[in-house]
């Protein structure tokens, strides 16, 4: 079936959907205009197997929005400004809605950041909405532990579902069925859950909770069968990138319903130490790929992505502080959680004027080779103090203008 997904000036946007495979098409007198977002989606979207058809609309990925949708014709408008215009949004807002959680992960990211005293209610409201105005069509709710905000139903309401598709990242503990039927009537549309193993004694060792793979499993198909989108957070380490894993993560996904697996790469920072052997190396990347490639060839089950390869300098580049920008806890502004640094806090400036300071600090300016964290330039002048921050408990490294 062929789905209209965007009507611009002059052409006309169109998925060509044959059962979880989609071709993205545009016709019309000045499709032109669009004809390099149709080819970039074709040749890197992975359109192979999308996540999910249901209801008229596709998801692509939890990368999108449903197509069509309001949110993604902000996205196909925020394309066509950066090719034609050369400008710069943040397309996604990710929240770091607190630093509190009942786990202690050895890879976690905001160890050492500063938690209180954290954003109000009010204070993220404002923040959500600055979002929005300034572009984003990808609202993200993570921690720390979101659900442990006795708030967060009414800040995932908050949010213009005409203007973004809402996202929360969460270990699962506290999803109950009733729980989940929340989130689904607050507007939540993105369901994501950690796993970092497929085996339920190693992913709550890793976790140091008892019980967790479990309750996390349980979520997920709860949010699954209350018609949220079902996504499994995926951390590939050296530890867990081999076939047998990855194979037996693919299973239970499958049998949970869950709809996509979102592969990450591990990176160096918050609890996890920076050792080469620490790191995943060129034949794991290669490992991964190829799995993720087999298994969306199959007609069944979740689709596989891996967020770190739309990253490649030969696709969309480094996302930090082009793409994505990220509130601390406590309110400071940074180009992306992988790189804790802080260009001024929401409670003393605006938004625009902190994305305004990122996109002119020449790490972010200049066309990316790699992911930030890899630059050198990064590496050597600030590594050192981001890992003092850490050990303090004062992340992210405040970066003066």
């Amino acid at each position: 079936m062929e789905l209209s997904i965007y009507k611009g000036p002059g052409f006309e946007v169109l998925l060509d959907v044959d059962g979880r495979s989609a071709q993205m098409m545009v016709r019309g007198p000045l499709s032109r205009l669009a004809e390099h977002i149709a080819e970039g989606f074709n040749a890197h979207a992975a359109l192979e197997k999308v996540a999910a058809v249901r209801g008229g609309q596709v998801i692509i990925s939890n990368f999108m929005p449903p197509a069509p949708s309001e949110p993604f014709n902000r996205l196909v408008k925020d394309q066509i400004k950066r090719l034609l215009l050369r400008k710069s949004m943040p397309e996604s807002l990710m929240l770091l809605t607190t630093g509190r959680c009942q786990c202690k992960c050895k890879h976690c990211i905001v160890y050492g950041m500063k938690k209180e005293p954290r954003l109000s209610t009010k204070e993220l409201y404002h923040v959500i909405d600055q979002g929005l105005e300034l572009g984003a069509y990808h609202v993200s709710f993570e921690g720390g532990e979101p659900t442990l905000r006795d708030d967060i139903f009414d800040l995932i309401e908050h949010v213009d579902k005409s203007k973004a598709s809402t996202h929360l990242i969460t270990n699962g503990l506290r999803l109950t069925k009733e729980y989940v039927r929340r989130l689904k009537r607050a507007g939540l549309v993105y369901l994501h859950v950690s796993l970092d193993s497929p085996y339920p004694e190693e992913h709550d060792t890793f976790r140091e909770v008892k019980g967790t793979f479990e309750k996390a499993s349980v979520g997920v198909k709860y949010g699954v069968e209350e018609g949220l989108i079902g996504i499994v957070e995926y951390t590939a380490t050296p530890y867990n990138s081999d076939f047998e894993r990855l194979e037996d993560l693919y299973k239970h996904c499958s049998s949970l319903g869950v709809h996509e697996i979102l592969i990450d790469e591990v990176v160096p920072g918050g609890r996890w130490e920076y050792r080469e052997d620490n790191l995943l190396k060129k034949e794991d990347y290669e490992r991964l790929a190829e799995f993720q490639n087999e298994a969306n060839k199959r007609k069944g089950g979740p689709r596989v992505s891996s967020s770190y390869s739309y990253r490649d300098p030969e696709i969309m580049g480094c996302f930090a502080g082009r793409r994505w920008v990220w509130i601390s806890p406590t309110g400071e502004v940074m180009p992306c959680l992988h790189i804790p640094l802080s260009f001024g806090n929401v409670r003393d400036i605006s938004l625009e004027r902190a994305w305004k300071n990122i996109r002119r600090y020449p790490l972010f300016k200049k066309k990316p080779e790699t992911c930030a964290w890899r630059d050198l330039q990064y590496r050597e002048n600030y590594f050192s103090d981001i890992r003092n921050a850490i050990e303090e408990g004062a992340s992210p490294y405040r970066v003066e203008e």
